[in-house]
């Protein structure tokens, strides 16, 4: 992927630097975002890898904002569903913006979200749901500083 390949920057701050992983639907903007793209249908097997190159990306963050493309998704099956919560307390904080979820994504997910939380509360995940990676991008220092970021 070449810089070409970024969306601008929003006002006030640095460009962008798309950095690729292992994943080729995980990729990296620094200093603290990982954009994840799912879509089909997809299961634990598919769920694996983008979980593991999420957590390679961010090994090093003491928190990670996630955002999350799911405009593309048809099906998340119940194992995928319980690997990604199985997760929630692994790696840095993190902070979740999905975008594009169709209504019934969205109750599923917000859902999903709900259970973590009680289920883990020391580890919480703040969760944002939107419609397009501009408003992702908006949502991004308001979840900084509730994931304590330095900026």
């Amino acid at each position: 992927m070449s810089m070409s390949d970024c969306e601008p920057a929003p006002p006030g701050e640095a460009p962008a630097q798309r950095l690729p992983t292992d994943h080729p639907d995980v990729w990296i903007e620094r200093p603290d975002i990982l954009h994840v793209t799912m879509r089909g249908t997809v299961d634990v097997a598919e769920a694996m890898p983008l979980l593991a190159a999420q957590f390679a990306a961010g090994a090093e963050w003491p928190h990670a904002i996630v955002l999350c493309d799911v405009s593309g998704l048809e099906h998340l099956t119940m194992a995928a569903r319980r690997a990604f919560a199985e997760t929630r307390d692994i790696g840095p904080r993190r902070a979740i913006v999905v975008i594009g979820a169709n209504p019934m994504l969205r109750t599923l997910a917000d859902l999903l979200f709900r259970a973590v939380r009680a289920l883990r509360p020391a580890h919480p995940s703040p969760t944002r749901f939107v419609r397009d990676l501009a408003e992702a991008r908006a949502a991004v220092p308001e979840l900084r500083r509730m994931l304590g970021a330095p900026r």
